[in-house]
């Protein structure tokens, strides 16, 4: 027996774990552009948002110009979550400063005219751009802003079969309904195939009802891409077909899921992701998921029948809802309590990583590799400022179904 008498749990390894300002792993995040909200979500009111430890507002002009400010009026520091939106900014509603999308106050209605040209007070703000339905922003020094990547499963131009959507499919949640931990904790679940083996095919029961899951030991293997680091699963099927899936996450905290509803049924090759998805900390204890999908048109209208490849929320599924009692999450435990179970922030020096953990440890050494080159000046991954990206930029991950005798893609 170990003695839990005298034991000392450590702290956390801040270099991954924490995001805020001047932090190795926050400053990594801040040079890329991070999804804040949907497009859709811009209504007339403005929207106090929580991302990397920073309290911000975005809001849409009523001219269509989108803003994210800092949430407290350079005035006299009330939130400007209460303020009024108009059409040339958003309005303070304590002294009714009105700052446009680049936080300039151009109005100051309490002072003589022309104060607000001589006082010439900016309120701090982040670059904005919108695409596939979501907004984002960059945080980063804007001498290093680099240019919006396209990834290949969001690019549409020339395409008639798709519409690109922003969705949260978890509500308010990354993938399993996860928010109360810290995001790598939910980011590094994306690089850990053995768990649906344990977690969604065992112990709580078949969770997804599909290849995935089916009866077999699957052969599992992890690689370095040029992107980031992805799985491969391979599995013999029942039925005599072979599934072959890769899942990838690209750095920092981008990951493409391929369908988990895959049958296995029909032959395909490389059927890509259909979800760009981004696990993104609100602070080193919470985070929250938003995706780009893909969504296919039938008739000239977004398939109704269609559903995303990585929305599991059916009635197999035990962990559909966040809100369950305490004794059923005891018995049928999902993501939420497994990843948020690990602690709010995990303790990395109490782990005893296996074999099967390779996934994890390349992509834990993945991120720090990227930390490392952006401390040597140099331009971290998946990050393009000159020329632009590849357009679209590739990514690698995939089902495939081969039938007996087919031959396997390679």
């Amino acid at each position: 027996m170990k003695s839990r008498y005298d034991y000392e749990v450590p702290a956390e390894d801040p270099e991954l774990t924490h995001v805020g300002p001047g932090t190795p792993m926050g400053e990594l995040m801040r040079r890329y552009w991070q999804p804040i909200c949907l497009s859709g979500e811009l209504t007339d009111l403005p929207r106090k948002i929580r991302i990397l430890c920073e309290d911000l507002v975005v809001f849409r002009d009523n001219e269509g110009r989108v803003g994210c400010l800092d949430s407290h009026c350079a005035h006299r520091g009330t939130s400007l979550e209460y303020g009024r939106v108009e059409e040339r900014g958003i309005r303070c509603c304590y002294h009714g400063w009105l700052y446009d999308v680049e936080g300039q106050c151009i109005e100051m209605p309490c002072e003589q005219p022309g104060y607000a040209d001589k006082m010439n007070v900016w309120q701090p703000a982040y670059p904005v751009y919108e695409y596939g339905g979501l907004v984002f922003i960059y945080m980063g020094p804007p001498a290093k802003r680099p240019v919006f990547p396209i990834y290949d499963i969001a690019h549409v131009d020339g395409r008639d079969d798709v519409i690109l959507r922003g969705m949260r499919l978890w509500d308010d949640h990354g993938v399993g309904f996860v928010r109360d931990c810290n995001w790598l904790q939910n980011f590094e679940n994306v690089m850990d195939p053995y768990h649906l083996l344990m977690l969604h095919a065992t112990n709580s029961g078949d969770q997804f009802g599909s290849a995935l899951t089916a009866d077999g030991a699957p052969d599992i293997g992890f690689e370095i891409t040029d992107l980031g680091v992805r799985y491969r699963f391979f599995r013999a099927l029942p039925n005599g077909n072979r599934l072959e899936r890769y899942t990838e996450c690209i750095l920092p905290n981008i990951f493409l899921v391929p369908s988990i509803h895959e049958q296995g049924t029909e032959s395909k090759i490389r059927a890509k992701a259909t979800e760009l998805s981004w696990c993104v900390p609100v602070d080193d204890e919470q985070l929250y998921g938003i995706s780009i999908v893909a969504w296919p048109i039938r008739d000239g209208e977004p398939d109704p029948h269609w559903k995303a490849g990585t929305d599991t929320l059916t009635s197999i599924r035990p962990g559909s809802l966040r809100e369950r009692p305490y004794e059923e999450k005891q018995r049928l435990p999902d993501d939420m309590e497994a990843q948020e179970g690990q602690r709010t922030i995990a303790v990395h020096a109490l782990e005893n990583l296996a074999l099967s953990d390779g996934g994890i440890v390349q992509l834990r050494r993945a991120l720090k590799e990227a930390m490392a080159a952006m401390e040597r000046g140099e331009d971290p991954p998946n990050t393009w400022r000159d020329d632009g990206p590849p357009h679209p930029v590739e990514t690698h991950a995939w089902n495939t179904v081969i039938a007996p005798k087919s031959q396997a893609a390679e």
